[in-house]
């Protein structure tokens, strides 16, 4: 009868160790989903960093016309308002807002050598600010160009 009574308090303990597992690994992803929804939400406060995207074009636009001096004034202001927009997110959500605001100008500009720069300008950007992360983002874009 001991040794019953030993199996089914194995057996017991076995179940509760199980379903604490199960239980931790569920409230994991749960808290992932989370900060997913955080990071958009940030990003949408931040008005989906209009300067950056801002900022982005003229960057890329004034490459190819040659007048970016004219402009450079203009992109610097962009590029002040730009790093106060990322500052006002959380480190882990920064890239993920700067590769949202270059495929919405992706959408504005055409060949693959503009949305090429339009990535690597959007990558470099953490750098010029000054803030995390520095060594700049990597973007899963096909156009993506990581700082290492």
């Amino acid at each position: 009868m001991a040794k019953l009574t030993l199996l089914l308090a194995s057996f017991a303990l076995f179940l509760l160790v199980a379903n604490a597992s199960i239980y931790r690994t569920t409230v994991e992803i749960d808290d992932e989903n989370g900060r997913e929804q955080s990071c958009q939400e940030q990003i949408q406060q931040q008005q989906q960093l209009r300067h950056c995207q801002m900022y982005m074009m003229q960057r890329v636009r004034g490459r190819q016309q040659e007048s970016w001096l004219l402009d450079n004034q203009q992109q610097q202001q962009h590029l002040r308002q730009c790093c106060q927009e990322l500052q006002q997110l959380d480190t882990r959500c920064r890239c993920q807002g700067l590769e949202q605001a270059a495929r919405q100008g992706q959408q504005q500009v055409r060949g693959q050598e503009m949305q090429e720069e339009l990535y690597e300008t959007a990558s470099n950007i953490p750098q010029r600010c000054n803030i995390q992360p520095r060594q700049g983002c990597q973007f899963s874009s096909p156009y993506s160009v990581s700082i290492e």
